[in-house]
């Protein structure tokens, strides 16, 4: 009977299938700016009582790159129009995610260097514009050159704008004074012998606590930027600081880097955003709710103000008529308990409320917490606008709250399929010395197994190479790699050959820089120092090209011969055949086509060419399905399929009553490898066309009382010839609960 009830309201929600394509307008078309690195957290020194009562300063580096379709301004100050970039310093500790730095000044970037990167082959453009794919790197050290730091509070993060007149660089460091602090010119920064002013700045005690868990994280702001187009303008990692009993050390951990919200380093938190349309920007919420025993429970929350300009003025929670609130707790950036935000039941709202002196600003974390005799429920908090403009007076955000009422919401399980990576590679461990691999080049990608060519000594062609020293070679034939084509090989002396860019003369093998720079093979990429002759070749051999480092050393290791070779066939094979090695230290082996390729892990390629394997020519992430917003009674929401490949045509949504988390194999069923299904098919929509990269499809959720509390799961198959049997995709699912909240 309850599967004839749960089918009839099917039928009810399949009436609400229509399929929509969601368009954004962008406020320059095209423009695009992505945080590609960040690392290299730094320390510049300390001031103030002895430890650990001090202040330390602080910086990192960080590469940004334009994956648009126009250049990206970059004019330096005093010229307005330039990226500006944010810095931030978080702790994990006591299960509460804090921000502990200041609200640190924000660089003011002053010129692009514009090279190959993340983004693909830079177009040339650089200087006062980033050109299209162009990548530029920020060292640690010109992030805490003080000349181009200045007060967050000049900027509008959601505008990107910055007026240079009467700004801290108009001023002066000390402030000249009028007129000239206010006629746009620029005067000195002086900041003596201070290595901490305008730098980041964490207090020593904060970076004492046991067990914590560190993080950095930076921020991108640029004019005319889409909203939808900001997802990689923030990124964190994680760091460990060490008092050495004279200095700090700060080193990255294993917690790499991720795009977002430093807050999702937050185990077990919810984190929700939503911004004052398209007026103003965002509020990040992360909440925690931990069971106190005798059915109480704490609420925990931590508030990041991205880039809405005007700022938080109150935070409110709803709380159910009977529930009963205590223990309010607050956390700001100071150490001055005059400015804290106070806290009080106001109806049925927990409303934390600022003095006028103390917003929740841009770049900034407030922490807000306390206990309550209600269970979580999904709904709505509200933060109050601080200052007046455009857009609504209030931004509300998802999150947990005790409200009572049933909530609605979403779970996405499991993952889509149609992943194919492009890149493959060994680190940092060394075993193929005396092994022949092949890498078989067809129809765009590379087939890898095992080689039957032989070495051949070379007999001329000698690049009289040294340390760290790269060579050019022109090719006699048209060399076909996957993802392009090339004339010329440009050979590294340490052990890599760059079919096209280069890649620089790096000798410490780096993942990132492997999988984020340009096309590159990697034989035995490490630190080797030829002598200048007689053992880094590149000669034609039988309408071949073969590259040779024939017993080059180990650097400053005599008697360690290295001899290895690369041969380049006309049909783009390309043969990996080592000889004798001399292993110590670090290596890396294997191919990318670079710009930012998906990392697929460190494989055993002399375990894997027996087999053999093969890469992709072209990256390709498993497809997505996301949903805009909860299944609120009488709203739409809107269905977002993404990482669509090329060859994708046409999707159906299927509903379905029964939600199968664990999913169930489609490949043996449907011929459809690496694919599975989350639900029954109970409903389908009609088929819509799904062009790459993404479609949209909107659901409107009917006002049926009866659906509340009701779940259904959702997923779409798309027909995507080139990855399975059967030509079809399938994507994660999406699990809705329906409420009246």
């Amino acid at each position: 009977m309850q599967r004839a009830v749960s089918l009839s309201l099917v039928s009810l929600l399949s009436a609400s299938f229509a399929a929509s394509l969601v368009a954004q307008s962008n406020t320059v078309p095209g423009l695009d700016g992505r945080l590609e690195i960040l690392d290299n957290i730094t320390y510049w020194g300390r001031r103030g009582p002895a430890y650990p009562g001090g202040e330390v300063g602080l910086s990192m580096r960080n590469t940004m790159c334009n994956p648009g379709s126009v250049s990206i301004p970059w004019y330096a100050q005093m010229a307005e129009n330039h990226p500006k970039f944010g810095f931030l310093i978080t702790r994990l500790s006591g299960d509460r995610m804090e921000q502990i730095s200041d609200r640190s000044y924000c660089k003011h970037a002053f010129t692009s260097a514009s090279g190959d990167g993340g983004c693909g082959t830079c177009n040339g453009i650089g200087g006062s514009l980033m050109g299209v794919h162009c990548s530029d790197t920020y060292s640690a050290g010109h992030n805490a050159g003080r000349s181009n730091l200045g007060p967050p509070a000049e900027i509008n993060p959601w505008l990107g704008t910055w007026n240079h007149i009467g700004s801290y660089f108009d001023q002066g460091d000390p402030n000249v004074g009028a007129p000239g602090n206010t006629d746009g010119v620029g005067n000195t920064i002086n900041v003596g012998s201070d290595p901490v002013k305008n730098r980041v700045t964490v207090k020593e005690s904060d970076l004492l606590v046991p067990g914590a868990s560190y993080f950095y994280g930076i921020q991108l702001i640029h004019e005319g930027e889409a909203l939808a187009n900001r997802w990689d303008n923030i990124k964190s990692r994680g760091f460990q600081p060490t008092w050495s009993g004279s200095t700090w050390n700060v080193a990255n951990t294993a917690v790499g880097e991720a795009f977002g919200s430093i807050l999702q380093h937050w185990p077990g938190a919810t984190v929700n955003s939503a911004s004052n349309g398209n007026s103003d920007g965002r509020f990040f919420v992360a909440a925690k709710v931990t069971a106190l025993g005798g059915g109480n429970f704490h609420y925990e929350y931590a508030v990041h103000n991205v880039d809405n300009s005007r700022a938080g003025a109150t935070f409110r929670v709803p709380i159910e008529a009977t529930g009963v609130a205590s223990n309010f707790s607050f956390r700001d950036i100071d150490s001055n308990p005059l400015n804290n935000w106070t806290a009080a039941r106001v109806g049925n709202e927990i409303v934390f409320t600022a003095p006028a002196s103390n917003p929740l600003e841009w770049n900034t974390i407030y922490n807000f917490g306390f206990d309550c005799n209600v269970q979580a429920s999904t709904g709505l908090c509200v933060l109050d606008e601080a200052r007046v403009g455009a857009g609504a007076l209030s931004v509300a955000v998802t999150t947990k709250v005790p409200s009572g009422v049933p909530g609605a919401d979403y779970t996405l399980v499991g993952t889509g399929c149609g992943s194919c990576v492009a890149s493959f590679y060994e680190s940092p461990g060394f075993d193929l010395a005396n092994t022949k691999i092949k890498l078989a080049y067809n129809g765009g990608a590379y087939s890898v197994g095992v080689s039957t060519n032989s070495f051949v000594a070379p007999t001329g062609g000698d690049l009289n190479m040294g340390d760290d020293t790269e060579s050019t070679f022109a090719l006699p034939f048209t060399l076909n790699y996957p993802g392009g084509s090339t004339t010329t090989l440009r050979i590294c002396s340490n052990g890599f050959i760059s079919p096209g860019a280069s890649n620089g003369t790096g000798y410490t093998p780096s993942v990132s820089g492997f999988l984020g720079g340009s096309p590159r093979l990697a034989l035995a990429w490490r630190d080797l120092q030829p002598s200048g002759a007689n053992d880094v070749y590149a000669q034609v051999v039988g309408g071949a090209v073969h590259v040779t480092w024939l017993n080059v050393n180990n650097y400053n290791q005599s008697n360690s011969p290295n001899t290895f070779q690369a041969q380049f066939q006309p049909n783009g094979d390309v043969h990996l055949i080592y000889q004798s090695m001399t292993v110590s230290g670090s290596y890396l082996v294997g191919w990318t086509p670079g710009g930012g390729a998906q990392d697929p892990g460190s494989s055993d390629i002399s375990a894997g060419i027996g087999a053999g394997f093969a890469v992709c020519g072209a990256e390709q992430t498993p497809i997505t399905l996301g949903v805009s917003n909860r299944p609120v009674l009488n709203t739409t929401i809107d269905f977002l399929i993404g990482n669509l490949p090329a060859s994708s045509q046409v999707a159906v949504m299927a509903l379905s009553i029964t939600s199968i988390p664990q999913g169930f194999d489609l490949g043996p069923i449907l011929d459809m490898q690496g694919c599975f299904g989350y639900g029954l098919p109970d409903g389908l929509s009609g088929a819509f066309p799904a062009p790459a990269p993404g479609v949209s499809w909107s659901f409107f959720v009917p006002n049926l009382p009866v659906l509340i509390g009701q779940t259904t799961m959702f997923q779409s198959l798309v027909v995507a010839p080139g990855f399975t049997g059967s030509t079809y995709l399938t994507t994660n699912g999406v699990e809705l609960l329906y409420g009246p909240q």
